[in-house]
């Protein structure tokens, strides 16, 4: 539950230093717990937009000393391969190539050869994985637990980063074409988008987490995170020894009972094998708009559309990148109210041609029931040779 009384004496903390004041009310501190503290500047800095993201940093330095702790360590695990630890390591790597790539503007700018940048570059576009994880597996359990705009506003941010890098290496390719002043202004922007993001991360999101989500959830995101990659090298994945986990799985002899289904009779077991069997990546939304099924027809990191089994339950409009909202959620619109039977889009992906269908489903009574998602991938289709070929 906000608590608005927390919320405005954090404002008046950031007004004091703001304007080079010395806070008077860091006692206040003490009479907030952690996650209290957090929500108060998720409130004021995500919410209301108030007070930039250094300004919140020296607050929380003034606050680790006032309580005589450091939110940002953690305390959890010291295992480098635990998911914070990874996150901090993989920042520690991003940190060291932008200052790097920054002293090499000089010498980029003297000789245009962007070629000195080739390999730091590289290293720096694992952001996508260090991103990607992050809006993939933590996000969806901060959702369930009632955090929302933190997750959308990073996500924006993350969006922001990935547009910047892009463009950076675009003008880096025209090195020889375009006033350098341009690709200086790129750098510059990533530089200060990525820095910023660090202290996103390791002042505010990682200690909230870490006083929020449970062992259980990060040998999830542990689980789940080879799919998306890294920054740095993962030795194994983390398992908490301290504690067992009760699983409930049906029984051999509920997959083993015949069902009807469509014209005929199935297992569940049968079921789930034709669809894992099917050439074709489904996913399926209920009327809900949740996220609630997928196929796995290949591993999670193979897939077309990366998923993985901690985003079932999302909310669709949270599965999504902000800035493609408003897009999805009007094909959503138009298949719920029949004005397309499907819509359907198709991208290229290295050597793939991704055709992608989106289907409302409706039941025998004409009623609502969701969206079917088929992705495939239609380039050995475009391969097949001009002479008809029917033998086996």
């Amino acid at each position: 539950m906000l608590n608005f009384e927390h919320s405005n004496k954090i404002k008046d903390i950031l007004t004091a230093i703001q304007n080079n004041l010395a806070p008077e009310q860091l006692s206040y501190f003490e009479d907030l717990s952690l996650v209290e503290f957090i929500q108060a500047i998720i409130q004021v800095h995500y919410t209301e937009g108030q007070f930039d993201i250094e300004t919140i940093h020296e607050m929380i330095t003034l606050y680790n000393k006032q309580m005589h702790e450091e939110i940002q360590n953690v305390y959890v695990t010291l295992d480098d391969d635990h998911p914070l630890n990874i996150l901090y390591r993989e920042n520690e790597v991003f940190r060291n190539i932008l200052s790097q790539i920054k002293d090499k503007m000089i010498t980029l700018e003297q000789d245009k050869d962007a070629s000195i940048l080739e390999t730091d570059l590289n290293v720096l576009g694992n952001l996508y994985a260090h991103y990607n994880r992050k809006e993939k597996l933590i996000f969806p359990i901060l959702e369930r637990k009632q955090v929302y705009t933190l997750p959308r506003k990073v996500w924006a941010m993350d969006d922001d980063i990935r547009a910047t890098y892009h463009q950076l290496k675009k003008r880096l390719k025209r090195i020889d074409e375009i006033e350098f002043k341009h690709i200086k202004k790129s750098f510059d922007t990533l530089y200060v988008e990525m820095k910023q993001m660090m202290i996103h991360e390791e002042d505010i999101l990682i200690p909230l987490i870490q006083e929020i989500f449970t062992a259980q959830d990060f040998e999830t995101i542990a689980n789940e995170s080879d799919a998306f990659g890294y920054a740095v090298n993962v030795d194994s994945i983390w398992t908490n020894q301290d504690k067992e986990y009760e699983v409930n799985l049906a029984s051999d002899e509920d997959r083993s009972q015949n069902i009807k289904i469509g014209g005929g009779y199935l297992t569940v077991k049968e079921a789930e094998l034709i669809l894992n069997n099917i050439p074709l990546e489904l996913t399926f939304v209920d009327k809900n708009g949740l996220f609630k099924y997928f196929n796995e027809i290949t591993t999670s990191a193979d897939m077309m559309f990366i998923r993985t089994p901690i985003s079932i339950g999302r909310s669709v409009a949270n599965c999504h990148p902000p800035k493609s909202l408003k897009k999805m959620m009007q094909v959503m619109r138009l298949l719920k109210n029949k004005e397309q039977e499907t819509v359907t889009m198709w991208f290229k992906k290295g050597d793939e041609y991704i055709y992608v269908t989106y289907k409302g489903v409706f039941d025998d009574a004409g009623e609502y029931q969701g969206i079917l998602e088929y992705v495939q991938d239609i380039q050995p289709f475009m391969d097949l040779p001009n002479v008809v070929k029917r033998d086996i």
